[in-house]
């Protein structure tokens, strides 16, 4: 009975999410707990990774490090925890390194990427990570029903303009009612692009067939959940959909991006 009221309330609010984390490097210098509260300012919070996966993405975003940089990494109480409040089972110290104090908190070496540790009052640079969200949204609408109902109540249609989205996303497609799933990939004026604004640099079309010039009515961009790959149908059809959902409450992107350039002195 329980199982059966959990359900139904999945279904009332028509969503499903599952996060992704980008990390940005600031310049400007503060104390750990400074940082801290700039990051919960204007993103999310300091940057953690957690698992292997999450560290590969997080050292794929860092590239414009320029200097020793914080994350959200630190001790109570002799125990190690990340900023979420977790705590840390799994951390790869620089090994050349002393071994870490009992207390203090963790930066990135700007050079070898590597952790150290640090008393959290010096000042340094940081990392801020946001996580975007995708809620799979079941009920149906056509493509542009589906846009209207995204960004009215979330943010957009979905992006999944990297392999690491569209893996995020196929951990929820199973749980779709339609046999196609509508995302934010559209054909106008002679390309395909995404709504949002994203680079379409990775693919991935079923049997790698982009059309360059689909018939009118084929012109919209869908997750085939049984190949789980990319496809275009009619853009009348009727599907469940995704749409993104921005981390920061009421703060577009054109925001985020131009506090990310004033705040790290870009």
């Amino acid at each position: 009975m329980k199982t059966t009221l959990a359900v139904l309330l999945i279904m009332e609010l028509y969503g499903l999410s599952s996060g992704l984390k980008q990390h940005f490097f600031i310049k400007e210098k503060m104390t750990w707990d400074s940082a801290s509260k700039y990051c919960k300012t204007y993103f999310h919070d300091l940057s953690t990774f957690t698992n292997e996966n999450e560290q590969k993405q997080f050292l794929e975003d860092v590239t414009d490090q320029t200097s020793a940089a914080w994350i959200g990494l630190y001790t109570e109480s002799g125990v190690w925890k990340w900023s979420g409040g977790e705590n840390a089972t799994q951390i790869s110290w620089d090994i050349s390194n002393k071994k870490p104090k009992d207390d203090g908190c963790a930066f990135v070496n700007k050079g070898n990427k590597k952790l150290h540790i640090i008393d959290c009052n010096t000042e340094h640079s940081f990392f801020c990570m946001n996580i975007s969200e995708f809620v799979l949204v079941l009920q149906n609408e056509t493509w542009e029903g589906a846009l209207e109902y995204c960004r009215k109540q979330y943010n957009d249609l979905s992006s999944l303009s990297t392999m690491e989205r569209l893996a995020s996303a196929l951990l929820e497609i199973t749980q779709a009612e339609t046999e196609y799933v509508w995302t934010g990939l559209r054909f106008l004026a002679g390309e395909w692009f995404w709504v949002n604004g994203d680079d379409l640099d990775y693919t991935d079309w079923c049997q790698n067939e982009q059309l360059q010039c689909p018939a009118i009515d084929l012109r919209c961009g869908a997750l085939d959940i049984n190949t789980r790959d990319w496809t275009h149908i009619n853009c009348e059809e009727k599907l469940n959909f995704f749409c993104s959902v921005q981390a920061i409450d009421g703060m577009p992107p054109e925001r985020l991006k131009s506090i990310t350039s004033k705040k790290s002195g870009n």
